[in-house]
């Protein structure tokens, strides 16, 4: 490593930069730094340590956090690691002069051999920044140049999301603080035009394609629109609308965009989409098309159906129900072109029904107590009346006859990063479309096939690159993958082309299609409980658990062999099924990936693993630092009779209540009593923890003869632990209608305060009899956990500071 070429670059006479010394790394973990360099042309400065030196990269647009961005990473010459620290003007005179700001910091480890991947060109590594957090992968290409260029990328791992486009850290510097505190003072600022956290474009959550409509009070139904998916991200007078690949479309629709300022809100995220009306009332994709090109916007409108966040609040760990609540209010007024998507009163069936009969697309099914989920997944479901989706247009034949332009235009798909040919389309067009498509499409003629599977022979084609893609409806598919009588329905700009493949639809599955081995596996000896009976279990109460364990990390109790053999707790999984998302949480030492499910495919994968005792951490993705609940478990020592652990679990509601706290009961499914209770996600695990340790020893000292604050067995028997340590970091509790992996099939089973007295144990409910009692089950007993976010005064005066910068960095 050398600093001759940094030295010779510079004048020390003049500039404030370090001069360039070589010093030996320390011990300790090695360091990045990103510095945001407004020299002759804004760029950002990526910097890793690496042999006493840093290594740097000019990244023109910046890192992302994006795994679907790839960014130009230009190598330049190694600095010194003082640099690491520097900030300032550089004079203009002198080599890169400009302003220099520290955009972000702090430390990085090799994923693989660094040395290695240094000297092949693939560098993968995890940054744990302020901003830049997870695996990212530096590869250098083959680009010829006098400096060496490769590409940073984000994996997709549990940091991963979608943001638009970097901001400036000069743009905040810049603000004139002062300027903006006189007029405060001056002029009233009205409650629309203020400014709240801002929420980032998400990336949306997608619907997965089945072949008929769910059953079940557990799913809303609404129509499915003909038009551009948009995210419309509202903040004061500001407006913007991204298309599902984050695209800001705002210019192409101005007129949604000043009905959007005018709802009575200060910040929303809204879900939607944007579609034009024919004359019956549908949404038809080529009308909308013809409007665009035309800048007509009669019939034109934003129908909403989900809101991400709202006045600053993030939304989308919230179940759908009650994000559509909040969604309704913002349209109590009129509105103008934005509009509610209603939810249909009825079965998906019926609605499937009159969809086909009024000639629509189809229809969404939605869990009603679902999270937002930035991904395609089983909780949001599409059924179409008709075949139809995007193709990629991979080249055209010329027209034969009196057709001007083009004779039909050459469709594929991808198949693993190769795209197939998959049939022509030459019908659905006019005049006016065929010459749009034409000027369209003209400039992207190639000379080679863009097809790598069953590329299409004739002298009359054109090849094109493969950048856009097409809507269109067919009949249906042949054996050899070949479209029938296809008809286009317009150009589509919104997707990106290398995320279109063959939808083929999904059949539902019940518990007893689950893709469960073993199923016949006696896993409850003494009762004869089967792997597929378990199984059977979780599919009748996951919409009662999923909504109380979604996002959280998980921890396992697995029985390879049943309840009867050996059995162990498991945190980590080195290999997470698809059907799981993976989150990050702090541990001692650094952060620790762990399982999360969100949905029946989950439940299913933690049943196959045999892992069907569930315990969750208190807090959830992506806040995993801060907890929503706390958990206070009552177990009871030899001796202790369940009246005695009753009295004590209302003791503990009395003392809750006493500082306006309501609580939750469930059975521990073994001798306890759990008590839950849910907070605002403003505090940290470290005050929770404290807190709840605080109530532990205050019940101690009112009975020093029942309770104890230890969990030491030498002292706890004919007493009760009242156990506080379910709160800490990393720690974790049974979950709510989880089984327990013990002799017999016990659930850990939620109850009304009321039902507590009148029930003989902790572990009364099994598998049976949890089933039975859910079926005539008239109500809820947490109904309204879910939405309850509580404040602990005790804890306010410590946090409100620190509340309001945390609830700004997770927005």
């Amino acid at each position: 490593m050398s600093l001759v070429k940094y030295n010779q670059k510079r004048d020390f006479k003049i500039t404030k930069e370090p001069p360039g010394k070589l010093k030996k790394s320390g011990k300790g973990a090695l360091s990045f730094v990103v510095q945001e360099h407004h020299a002759s042309h804004l760029h950002w400065d990526f910097r890793l340590e690496w042999e006493g030196v840093l290594k740097s990269w000019a990244v023109p647009k910046g890192p992302s956090m994006d795994p679907h961005i790839k960014r130009l990473a230009v190598e330049t010459e190694d600095h010194p690691l003082s640099y690491g620290s520097f900030h300032g003007t550089i004079p203009e005179d002198q080599y890169g002069g400009g302003e220099v700001y520290i955009w972000d910091k702090g430390t990085w480890e090799p994923e693989e051999d660094a040395a290695k991947g240094f000297k092949k060109g693939h560098l993968v590594f995890s940054l744990k920044g302020k901003k830049l957090k997870g695996v990212f992968h530096l590869v250098r290409t083959r680009t010829p140049g006098r400096t060496s260029q490769w590409l940073l990328m984000k994996k997709n791992d549990a940091f991963a999301e979608a943001v638009p486009e970097i901001k400036p850290v000069a743009e905040a510097k810049h603000t004139p603080r002062r300027a903006v505190a006189k007029k405060v003072v001056k002029k009233k600022v009205s409650r629309k035009s203020a400014k709240v956290a801002k929420l980032p474009f998400v990336t949306p959550e997608l619907a997965l394609l089945v072949d008929e409509p769910p059953e079940g009070k557990e799913w809303l139904h609404e129509l499915k629109f003909d038009g551009y998916r948009v995210q419309a991200h509202v903040n004061g007078d500001e407006v913007k609308l991204f298309t599902r690949s984050g695209q800001d479309w705002t210019a192409k629709f101005p007129v949604i965009a000043r009905d959007l300022q005018k709802l009575d809100v200060e910040g929303a995220v809204i879900d939607g989409e944007i579609v034009i009306l024919d004359k019956s009332g549908r949404s038809d994709f080529q009308l909308l098309q013809n409007a665009l090109k035309s800048n007509q916007a009669q019939n034109m409108y934003l129908y909403a159906f989900d809101l991400l966040a709202v006045n600053g609040k993030d939304l989308r760990t919230r179940p759908l129900e009650q994000r559509r609540d909040e969604l309704v209010k913002i349209f109590k007024k009129s509105a103008g072109r934005i509009r509610y998507s209603e939810e249909y009163q009825g079965t998906g069936k019926s609605l499937l029904a009159q969809a086909k009969k009024h000639g629509l697309e189809g229809i969404i099914s939605k869990k009603r107590n679902s999270p937002y989920r930035s991904e395609r997944n089983s909780n949001w479901l599409k059924i179409k009346c008709s075949e139809q989706q995007e193709f990629v247009i991979g080249g055209y034949t010329l027209g034969k006859g009196s057709r001007d332009h083009f004779g039909a235009l050459l469709l594929g798909v991808y198949k693993k990063d190769k795209l197939q040919y998959v049939g022509k389309v030459g019908t659905g067009f006019t005049q006016q479309s065929l010459r749009d498509v034409f000027k369209t499409l003209k400039p992207l003629e190639t000379q080679q096939s863009p097809f790598d599977i069953k590329s299409p022979k004739g002298r009359d084609i054109h090849w094109l690159k493969p950048k856009y893609s097409a809507q269109i409806t067919f009949s249906n598919w042949t054996h050899e993958e070949i479209l029938r009588v296809p008809v286009f329905n317009g150009l589509r700009e919104d997707k990106p082309t290398k995320q279109i493949k063959k939808e083929t639809p999904v059949a539902l599955k019940s518990s007893e299609e689950w893709p469960i081995s073993s199923p016949d596996k006696i896993l409850f000896a003494k009762e004869k409980i089967t792997k597929r009976q378990v199984a059977n279990f979780y599919t009748k109460v996951a919409e009662h658990i999923l909504p109380l364990i979604t996002d959280r990390p998980l921890s396992l109790v697995r029985c390879p062999n049943g309840t009867g053999k050996q059995c162990f707790f498991q945190k980590h999984q080195a290999k997470i099924p698809e059907s799981m998302t993976p989150v990050k949480m702090k541990e001692h030492g650094g952060y620790g990936t762990y399982m999360s499910v969100h949905d029946d495919a989950g439940l299913a994968a933690l049943v196959q693993m045999n892992a069907f005792e569930i315990h969750c951490s208190n807090s959830r993705h992506p806040e995993t630092d801060v907890p929503d609940q706390f958990v206070m478990d009552f177990d009871p020592g030899p001796g202790v009779g369940w009246k005695t652990v009753v009295d004590a679990a209302f003791n503990l509601k009395k003392l809750l209540e006493g500082l306006g706290l309501k609580s939750f009961v469930k059975l521990s499914g073994g001798k306890g009593v759990h008590v839950h209770v849910p907070v605002a996600p403003i505090y940290t695990f470290d005050q929770i923890n404290s807190f709840t340790h605080a109530l532990a020893l205050q019940m101690e000292q009112q009975d020093p003869d029942l309770f104890v604050s230890k969990m030491s067995k030498k002292i706890r028997e004919g007493r009760i632990f009242v156990d506080y340590l379910r709160n800490s970091q990393g720690a974790t509790a049974v979950a709510p209608y989880s089984l327990r992996a013990r002799a017999i099939s016990a659930v850990a089973m939620p109850v009304t305060w009321n039902d507590l007295k009148k029930i003989p144990g902790g572990d009364y409910y099994d598998l049976k009899k949890a089933l039975a009692h859910l079926q005539r089950r008239r109500s809820d007993p947490w109904q309204g956990y879910l939405k309850l976010q509580q404040r602990i005064a005790l804890l306010e005066k410590a946090t409100t500071k620190k509340s309001s910068t945390r609830s700004q960095a997770h927005l």
